[in-house]
């Protein structure tokens, strides 16, 4: 019993830790602010870049398929190990993709394999666990905790990409490899302090003064 009642957090703990790991998952729908640098449409104050505007779209097209077929794994595997493991892993993922490509970035098969793949990889990771571990913490509001949960992910899309450009000018004055270390170690913070909090509610537990709603006959 002292156990179960351990494992008892506070659960808006829980929606704190799902929007920090969201928002920085969200960092795939910020990728076309890298796009005219890559391409040299727009002078990147360190390196030259000659990437074609194919190229870019491959890096930006291998992250999303890599996101979404390990989500699918990520989703079995955090049934059987838990939630806050993988989490953790996402973030270990998503910063050390962007961390190597700001240090290593400079090749298009670079970038491919650490914002794509590895990068890509720690999003499909992360992305489950919010969603699944505030479903089960809310019950009783399950649209609050999805609408937040994917709100986050998107919002998080906007608020790199406007650091990134017009608001802290981050490419115009540092870079785009310096942008990508920054970025990755910001992600790899926080999606690892969003992940302390993804944990499941001990079996049977539900929200206070709220019962499950009974089923539905079916009609003869």
């Amino acid at each position: 019993m002292r156990q179960s009642q351990e494992k008892i957090i506070n659960r808006w703990l829980v929606v704190v830790g799902a929007i920090l790991i969201q928002l920085c998952l969200g960092a795939i729908y910020a990728w076309s602010v890298f796009t005219p640098y890559l391409t040299g449409k727009l002078a990147d104050p360190v390196n030259v870049f000659n990437f074609t505007k194919t190229q870019t779209q491959i890096i930006f097209s291998v992250g999303l398929a890599v996101f979404a077929f390990v989500m699918i794994l990520a989703g079995r595997w955090q049934a059987k190990s838990g939630p806050r493991l993988v989490a953790m892993l996402g973030g270990i993922f998503l910063g050390a993709g962007y961390i190597l490509a700001g240090l290593f970035g400079k090749s298009f098969i670079a970038q491919v394999i650490f914002i794509g793949i590895i990068g890509g990889a720690g999003i499909g990771l992360g992305y489950v666990c919010p969603i699944s571990v505030g479903m089960k913490w809310f019950p009783d509001k399950k649209g609050l905790i999805t609408g937040l949960a994917v709100a986050g992910f998107g919002f998080g899309a906007l608020i790199w990409m406007k650091l990134a450009d017009n608001w802290g000018h981050l490419l115009e004055n540092l870079g785009v490899l310096m942008v990508f270390l920054i970025y990755g170690i910001i992600f790899a913070a926080l999606v690892l302090i969003g992940s302390i909090w993804m944990v499941n509610p001990p079996e049977g537990w539900k929200p206070a003064g709220w019962n499950p709603p009974a089923p539905k006959k079916g009609k003869k």
